[in-house]
């Protein structure tokens, strides 16, 4: 039987074992349909793609290109010259016999030629996957889909919740979440309304947060009068002031110091006026943002952010002291362990 007569599940099995045969080691091929469809995710060592089978019964050509998703031929049997004509325009295929070529980010990773059943010829398989950089669509977080990302992160229990119980904690629109919940499924993070692979999720989302845009809430710096500010959130947690960044860091962990930090809040109003914040300079520079959240997600102490926005704030600050903290934090934190 040949690789064109299945779909869904089936036909990632099918693609498995025959780019294993080809060659090709440490793969995991899923369906993004799994009861049709020729959508599937192939994982290849720490990395994600999306592919898109195209079968093809006769001339092979590489199909019109299509944003996010990298196109993979599959035929009964590819000829010699024109395995030679796919690979070298970095065009994936794959046939019954165990032809194959896999170009990923523009690599070839796997070049395979068995005409005749018998011993491969592998032209080019690297010894280990690529680690450079993630696939172009294999998840893409904008600034919308990474709150949808965050309010999972701080609350698994939310993926088997309602759509709308997930809008309203990450403070977007239903289709928002329709559409981010399409691509964590697709990229295999979310499954029968839980969770999976989440560590790997708060890597992508801590590596899209580092690129967001972030303003604070006031037009210039504003100073704290002393260094008992950070504890005047949680003396006062129903202010929706909550403390973030390497102060919140230094409440969970009696190692850290900090005399500035950040704030989260709906308004800028209530921080000014809880923390007495003012533009005189002092040593304790404190900048409020705006709180991006509902009120439903846990956190390890009153008055303060989901330990996994804290995780965020310290990897975006990028100094060695802080990615340290972060490293400290992951490992120690009961909720970042659960992730992990």
């Amino acid at each position: 039987m040949s690789l064109l007569n299945y779909q869904g599940d089936v036909l990632a099995h099918r693609v498995q074992q025959g780019l294993a045969r080809a060659g090709m080691k440490d793969i995991t091929v899923l369906s993004v349909q799994p009861a049709s469809g020729r959508r599937l995710i192939l994982r290849y060592g720490p990395l994600m793609y999306r592919l898109h089978v195209h079968p093809v019964e006769r001339r092979l050509r590489a199909p019109a290109e299509e944003p996010g998703w990298l196109p993979l031929l599959v035929s009964t049997r590819v000829d010699e010259a024109t395995a030679d004509e796919l690979a070298e325009a970095h065009v994936s295929f794959l046939d019954d016999l165990g032809n194959a070529h896999v170009s990923l980010d523009g690599r070839t990773v796997l070049f395979t030629r068995r005409n005749e059943p018998g011993g491969p010829d592998v032209r080019d398989t690297p010894a280990t996957p690529p680690t450079a950089k993630r696939a172009a669509g294999a998840l893409a977080l904008n600034r919308a889909s990474h709150r949808v990302a965050f309010a999972l992160l701080a609350d698994p229990e939310l993926a088997a919740r309602p759509v709308r119980a997930l809008a309203a904690t990450a403070r977007v629109s239903v289709g928002t979440v329709h559409n981010t919940v399409v691509q964590l499924t697709e990229a295999g993070h979310l499954l029968d309304g839980r969770l999976h692979h989440a560590g790997r999720l708060l890597d992508a989302w801590a590596d899209a947060y580092r690129r967001v845009t972030i303003r604070p809430l006031a037009p210039r710096a504003l100073y704290a009068p002393d260094g008992t500010w950070p504890d005047k959130t949680r003396l006062e947690p129903t202010s929706g002031v909550l403390l973030g960044g390497i102060a919140a860091a230094a409440v969970l962990d009696s190692h850290v110091r900090a005399t500035d930090g950040i704030v989260y809040a709906p308004t800028l109003g209530p921080a000014v006026t809880l923390l007495r914040l003012t533009p005189t300079p002092t040593a304790f520079r404190v900048e409020v943002r705006q709180r991006f959240w509902g009120d439903a997600l846990p956190s390890s102490q009153p008055g303060v952010v989901p330990s996994v926005l804290i995780y965020g704030d310290l990897l975006r600050d990028g100094d060695a002291r802080s990615l340290h903290i972060a490293a400290d934090l992951r490992k120690n934190d009961a909720h970042l362990r659960t992730l992990d």
